[in-house]
């Protein structure tokens, strides 16, 4: 079968809600270069541009807010239901479902797209959950093992997909989460940024962006933080996302414990698209202190921002930022460390635009949705010879 006879579908009911679409958007787009018919089936709350080369369905209707979870659940499975009777419609013989966790719906869009006998690809954001009670583990193994092919982002997640998971080598495929570089807004002046947020035009600006989630670090950042206002006192932290499975006031605690108040700034809330160019913009240094993660979202689009990262030694980090060359690395969890790090770097503002330079050369060449596509391409294809 020839790429150009291909017809798949993305289903991915996040999209804007949660800054998902920035992704879908990448892969329909990178797909759709390599000639692959490739519709994406997504929520109400993502917002598409006119001159999109693939076909958007927004069947995922009111599934995020203040509703009952047993009613939002009802509209879930109805979106789902919609999304692959048109797949069996328009015979869309692959269905590419991306998760963060394995629980009931996860398991009905699987078993419910094997009913209708299409072939099911899955990309591994997470493979374990980072909040209690989102995935069943029995759920996990069952529905993995139903599908047929298994994307990991990088090494350590295929690795954990293998010993925590029990999926077999073959059905697992390593391909990069793609650049930013298509989704970046008109990137004002920083002076300009600065002062449209009433941000220090001259003060060392460290960004915490996303979702804020316990896994991610910020008290490890917030403890830093007191040594690193010794040496630089104007130093501000802007705190950038809206929680996720967590309370910002123990946060906020932390500030006042520290008496760093005066040297942070928070805006808690999701940070629309129209904004976030705002953000990179404003920043010296873009933090990502995680006590856990597998890929980052965040880390990817600070440096097709040009803009410098620090981050912690795990893994999934360690495969994308090389120490003082395309960014800084500091021991998880260790506050002297991180906070002599970012020390360092304040002292040498050529280090830190060199590592902006590097770390955006480094998203245009390796991190190229184009290239993305042909992989993935090339994966679905093999799903039908």
């Amino acid at each position: 079968m020839t790429s150009s006879a291909l017809k798949i579908a993305i289903i991915e009911p996040v999209g804007g809600h949660g800054g998902m679409d920035y992704y879908d958007f990448g892969l329909c787009e990178g797909l759709s270069q390599s000639e692959i018919d490739v519709t994406l089936f997504t929520s109400d709350e993502t917002e598409v541009s006119k001159g999109s080369v693939f076909a958007v369905k927004k069947v995922y209707k009111k599934i995020y807010g203040k509703d009952a979870s047993w009613i939002r659940a009802i509209r879930y499975v109805k979106g789902t239901i919609q999304a692959l009777l048109i797949c069996f419609i328009q015979k869309r013989t692959i269905c590419h479902f991306h998760w963060f966790h394995v629980g009931p719906l996860e398991l009905f869009n699987i078993l419910f797209a094997k009913l209708l006998r299409r072939k099911v690809v899955i990309t591994a954001h997470d493979v374990e959950a980072f909040a209690k009670g989102l995935s069943v583990p029995l759920f996990v193994r069952f529905a993995y093992n139903l599908c047929d092919a298994v994307i990991a982002h990088n090494k350590v997640s295929r690795q954990e997909l293998i010993e925590k998971v029990g999926i077999s080598t073959d059905k697992i495929t390593v391909i990069p989460h793609g650049n930013y570089l298509h989704a970046l807004g008109d990137i004002p002046e920083k002076a300009i940024a600065r002062e449209q947020m009433m941000l220090p035009v001259n003060a060392n600006i460290i960004l915490f962006f996303g979702q804020i989630k316990d896994v991610k670090g910020l008290d490890v950042l917030l403890e830093a933080m007191r040594s690193i206002v010794t040496e630089f006192p104007e130093t501000i932290l802007l705190i950038a996302g809206k929680v996720w499975k967590t309370d910002f006031s123990k946060y906020a605690q932390l500030i006042e414990d520290f008496e760093i108040s005066s040297n942070c700034r928070t805006d808690i809330r999701y940070i629309p698209d129209s904004e976030v160019a705002s953000y990179y913009a404003a920043a010296d240094l873009v933090a990502l202190p995680y006590h856990r993660i597998y890929q980052s979202g965040v880390l990817l689009m600070a440096m097709s921002y040009r803009r410098p990262v620090i981050v912690s030694d795990l893994p999934g980090m360690l495969e994308v930022v090389t120490n003082k060359e395309t960014g800084l690395v500091f021991k998880a969890g260790d506050v002297n460390h991180l906070a002599d790090t970012i020390l360092s770097a304040f002292r040498n503002p050529q280090l830190l635009n060199e590592l902006g330079e590097n770390g955006e050369r480094l998203m245009r060449e390796h991190y190229d949705w184009s290239d993305i596509g042909k992989a993935v391409a090339g994966l679905y294809l093999s799903l039908n010879d």
